[in-house]
């Protein structure tokens, strides 16, 4: 093979042509879609289908360079969008702290203002208790020389209570003609007049002396007194307080008379049961029925008339209870996560 001198090769156009053309800088865009076309008209029919590969290649990565620069775009938007949102959570929470801090300083100061106004109460319920009692003394004692009447039917008296109830006295309990009861008032107890199927009003009588109501209350009870036909009861003319306390023991008075055990209610609202081993005197109904259980008796404790203020304010609540420990171990994981 012969081979060509340097003039044939500079005379070789092909030659020629890749030399200059690798010497031309590199093309954009468009002058390579350009070349793609003229390639694609001077290139054999066989390699068309390279070309369509290498141009649906080309359009590929243009695809997938736009979608990474939007990703970029989305995501940076979205972090300014999330740093924005932690901020606002951040100062949420700092203002959520110092509401905190304030709650808890007055909750604190509530709960002092409420242990002083606690005991405040306890105090004004303790000395209203004692003025209480003293009162009812007052009027306990003030109603000494009273007596009341029970059984005896609505206008039966006729015109003069006083005379109805002295001649009635002296014929029922046998004090003769010539004693002076000394009576200064009587009358029925203050209300409506009932029905004729309703039960009648008592009648209460006045003396002028303790000694005589106390000697015609005593003969009273010493006999069985019936008033055309129906029985009569005598009873002490007690304030209301007392005879609220009183009705308490009704169920337990059934009780013992059912077991013929002897019992007396001394002034004011206790009770004295004379058992086999001795005398015991009660306070209240409440601890009457208390021994009673313990002694074999079925008896249901009564319900107070009164509720006990005193007693109910005297329990603490929850948060009172707690220890000075447990106090302090909740606000130090309160000033965390304040500080948090």
């Amino acid at each position: 093979m012969m081979r060509r001198t340097r003039s044939q090769k500079a005379q070789d156009p092909s030659k020629s042509d890749i030399v200059a053309k690798n010497d031309l800088p590199e093309n954009t865009e468009d002058d390579d879609a350009n070349m793609l076309k003229e390639a694609e008209l001077t290139l054999p029919v066989g390699e068309e289908d390279q070309l369509t590969t290498a141009k649906a290649i080309m359009g590929l990565t243009n695809t997938i360079t736009e979608m990474k620069n939007e990703l970029k775009q989305e995501l940076s938007n979205f972090k300014m969008d999330i740093n924005q949102k932690l901020l606002n959570i951040n100062a949420d929470i700092r203002n959520q702290g110092t509401r905190l801090t304030e709650a808890e300083q007055r909750i604190n100061e509530l709960e002092a203002v409420n242990m002083d106004l606690r005991g405040a109460l306890r105090h004004s319920l303790t000395q209203q208790k004692i003025l209480n009692s003293k009162v009812t003394d007052l009027e306990g004692r003030s109603r000494r020389n009273n007596m009341r009447i029970f059984g005896i039917k609505e206008g039966a008296e006729g015109t003069s209570m006083v005379k109805f109830v002295n001649n009635f006295l002296k014929t029922e309990l046998a004090l003769g003609e010539d004693m002076d009861l000394q009576i200064q008032r009587s009358h029925r107890s203050l209300g409506p007049k009932p029905r004729d199927n309703q039960p009648a009003r008592s009648i209460l009588v006045n003396f002028q002396r303790f000694d005589i109501k106390d000697k015609v209350l005593r003969a009273a009870w010493s006999k069985k007194i019936t008033y055309e036909g129906k029985a009569v009861s005598f009873a002490n003319d007690l304030p209301a307080e007392i005879n609220n306390k009183m009705k308490e023991y009704k169920d337990i008075k059934r009780s013992l008379k059912e077991a013929s055990i002897r019992f007396q209610t001394p002034y004011p609202a206790r009770m004295k049961i004379h058992w086999e081993d001795g005398p015991r005197m009660y306070k209240n109904a409440s601890e009457v029925a208390e021994d009673m259980k313990k002694r074999g008796f079925a008896v249901d404790l009564p319900h107070p008339s009164d509720v006990d203020w005193e007693q109910v304010l005297s329990r603490d609540a929850h948060w009172n209870r707690m220890d000075s420990t447990h106090t302090e171990r909740v606000r130090d994981r309160l000033r965390d996560f304040h500080r948090d």
